[in-house]
């Protein structure tokens, strides 16, 4: 008989579904991004634009920004991989230029213009994924490889069916608190900070983050 598995930290839908309107009301979504999906839809069109734009938004500090996008456009028309395969692929290219792991960029890339059920990997995520599963996660060596198949398993004992963009908008907000709560000087995003000082103080004045976090009263 399969063991039971228990998440070491509990996950609910209504968590989901308030990290959802929390993405919408607070308007974090780039509209740079909806905007040069719909002005070029191909994946393979204007590659060095929307590497530029997501290296600039998102900080994810490329400084050859020009030649990674030149590995990128090798790797897309070769078409070979897809799904997770591909944002390993990319890292692996990308490395030759940068010599380090660029999964944030590659999976951002990889999820905004090539496949939306891919999903964004950023370190709070990555920690906070880790919190819910503690000794399920993956020992898959290949960083997004592991990341993903973590994120298959969240979703399976949780049982959510939910987005990959509303999993990704809830992994980050409550990465982004629940690492801060544990270590208050470390730097956060700045548009999240005010709120997770105000919820930490009184959970009633922010209550869609509150719902999102699983916060009750007194207990924060």
């Amino acid at each position: 008989m399969e063991a039971i598995q228990q998440l070491a930290k509990p996950l609910k839908k209504s968590q989901v579904d308030a990290a959802s309107r929390f993405w919408l009301e607070g308007d974090w979504e780039s509209k740079e991004f909806a905007q040069l999906r719909q002005a070029f839809p191909n994946p393979d069109d204007a590659i060095s634009i929307k590497a530029i734009v997501i290296n600039a938004l998102y900080g994810t500090n490329i400084f050859a920004i020009t030649k990674v996008a030149d590995c990128v456009e090798r790797v897309l028309r070769r078409n070979c991989s897809t799904g997770s395969d591909l944002v390993e692929e990319l890292v692996s290219e990308i490395r030759v230029i940068t010599k380090q792991g660029n999964y944030s960029f590659a999976a951002k890339y990889a999820h905004f213009f090539v496949d939306s059920n891919l999903p964004i990997l950023d370190w709070y995520a990555e920690w906070m994924v880790g919190k819910h599963l503690g000794q399920m996660r993956s020992k898959n060596p290949k960083r997004y490889h592991k990341f993903t198949e973590d994120i298959e398993t969240l979703k399976r004992v949780a049982g959510l069916n939910c987005s990959c963009e509303d999993l990704d908008s809830y992994l980050w907000v409550a990465g982004e608190y629940w690492y801060w709560k544990e270590y208050p000087k470390v730097q956060v995003n700045t548009g999240l900070k005010l709120q997770f000082e105000n919820v930490l103080k009184n959970p009633g004045s922010e209550p869609v983050l509150a719902a999102l976090l699983g916060l009750s009263e007194g207990r924060v």
